[in-house]
């Protein structure tokens, strides 16, 4: 067990796509053959693959059948988030929302993986402590429908619940298999230090986003990690500590507004190998 150095494909050149005018398959295919690109220019073996079950919603069973293929093909650790969970008052939503989950979940299974983020669809209306509420109740179900498949789910810190909140509802929940993907850049959006969030959540953290931030133009923008203000000297270590006892994959993500995709990407993967090299991290790249 250890670290597995992966892409968030879809946003680590989500410019890129835009700007070439690129939609489902053609989309899709551009970022996976930039993140086998990036495993073999680094050595990262097997490399990860973050991706969301939306963002194969053109795949028929054939696209599936042969995207699978390709992964094994291509030495790539699969990592599928199944999609949102929706935390409302209306029953009519909530039951609609698991009908698709566990539909997204067999397909996450398909493909072999072993977590699967999500992130909860919150409604304004709803106050607070119901918002938690109803997230506990949610994900009570949705974790039976994920143990039954052998799958782990883990819910990532965006832009909302911060680390107390997230701990309390892995808690309530009370599932082994129910826990929290760890953004590193993502803390300071909640007014968090992302040392001191990274640490609080770790015994529940099952996956994680590497990336960094800078505030400029009141809006925490990506860079190269290691280029903005995440610590990264003191959160890796952390982070790894959840790869104990399974693997955890640090799914790099270029989420920049103004950078260049390509020289980001290329920065930030070279300051992982660097990272996992001297830290004793060799399983990484493919060695014991």
């Amino acid at each position: 067990m250890g670290v597995i150095v992966g892409s968030l494909a879809g946003q680590n050149w989500h410019r890129q796509v835009r700007q070439r005018g690129l939609t489902g398959r053609d989309a899709f295919y551009y970022a996976f053959g930039k993140t086998v690109a990036v495993g073999k220019k680094y050595g990262f073996s097997p490399m990860g693959i973050d991706f969301g079950v939306m963002s194969i919603a053109w795949a028929h069973e054939k696209d599936l059948d042969e995207l699978r293929g390709k992964i094994k093909d291509s030495n790539l650790y699969p990592m599928v988030g199944f999609g949102p969970v929706a935390v409302s008052n209306d029953a009519e939503v909530r039951n609609a929302s698991l009908e698709q989950i566990r539909k997204n979940l067999r397909i996450v299974k398909s493909f072999g993986a072993r977590t699967s983020n999500f992130g909860c669809q919150r409604n304004g209306r709803v106050t607070p402590s119901g918002q938690i509420k109803y997230a506990v109740m949610q994900l009570k179900e949705v974790g039976k429908m994920a143990a039954d498949l052998g799958i782990r789910i883990c819910q990532e810190n965006f832009d909302w619940w911060d680390s107390y909140e997230l701990v309390q509802i892995s808690q309530e929940v009370g599932m082994a298999n129910v826990g929290i993907q760890s953004d590193t850049g993502n803390w300071l959006i909640v007014r968090e230090d992302p040392v001191e969030a990274t640490r609080r959540c770790l015994p529940y953290t099952m996956h994680a986003h590497v990336r960094d931030y800078v505030l400029e133009n009141d809006t925490y923008n990506g860079v190269a990690v290691g280029a903005g203000l995440i610590d990264f000297e003191k959160i890796l270590p952390l982070l790894a500590e959840a790869g104990r006892k399974e693997d955890i994959v640090f799914s790099m993500e270029v989420d920049t507004d103004d950078r260049d995709e390509d020289t980001c990407a290329a920065d930030s993967y070279q300051y992982l190998k660097d990272w996992c090299v001297k830290n004793g991290h060799s399983e990484a790249l493919g060695k014991k």
